[in-house]
């Protein structure tokens, strides 16, 4: 065999090796990230109060979480005040900013109340069972309230009161809960003093 023949043959074989690996590789490599879940996120608002006036107005859904409330506090009387649906990725991140359906009446006019709340990092991990939970990183509600400080008259003698807008709310970090089931997450003092309002929060991997 000449040194022409014997070159290419070896050429040949480093060629065929090189096709088997890469072909290998190819099979083996992934293609491309898995799409991680994504969750539907529910945030709603139970206002409780002694009010006899106010119907209940409860979903089916919360009579569990209103169960409990009625267990630890005397109110008798609780509605839905507003409810947030959301859906994010998994570790994903939500923020939203709103105004709400509440507002303070007054004799000039009402005014409106904003709302804003935010979610990092949801995501679902296995609990001491062994059951999946879900888990959040933080948590923040906060609503704007007016406040009336003062009043002035202008040059037709009309009063008009200044307000300035406070800020309240509440921030959790680290906290889990079961899948799909409506739980309360905490609770704040509404403008009226006879009113408490719960934050009660579901969420649920999306189809």
């Amino acid at each position: 065999m000449t040194k022409s023949k014997i070159a290419f043959s070896i050429a040949a074989f480093f060629s065929i090796c090189l096709l088997s690996l890469t072909n290998g590789f190819a099979q083996t490599s992934p293609t491309g990230k898995q799409i991680e879940p994504s969750y539907e996120v529910v945030l709603q608002t139970l206002v409780a109060s002694n009010n006899t006036n106010n119907k209940p107005d409860i979903p089916q859904t919360l009579a569990g979480a209103v169960k409990k409330l009625k267990a630890n506090y005397s109110y008798s009387n609780y509605r839905l005040g507003a409810t947030f649906y959301q859906r994010v990725a998994n570790t994903g991140t939500i923020e939203l900013k709103s105004v709400t359906n509440e507002a303070i009446p007054n004799q000039e006019r009402n005014f409106s109340i904003f709302s804003e709340w935010t979610l990092h990092n949801l995501q679902t991990l296995p609990d001491a069972k062994g059951q999946n939970s879900i888990q959040f990183q933080s948590f923040r509600f906060g609503q704007r309230i007016p406040i009336i400080t003062s009043s002035v008259r202008d040059e037709s003698g009309k009063t008009n009161s200044v307000v300035n807008y406070e800020q309240v709310g509440l921030t959790i970090q680290r906290c889990s809960l079961a899948e799909n089931v409506p739980t309360v997450i905490g609770s704040l003092s509404t403008f009226n003093p006879d009113e408490l309002m719960f934050l009660v929060l579901t969420v649920k991997t999306a189809d």
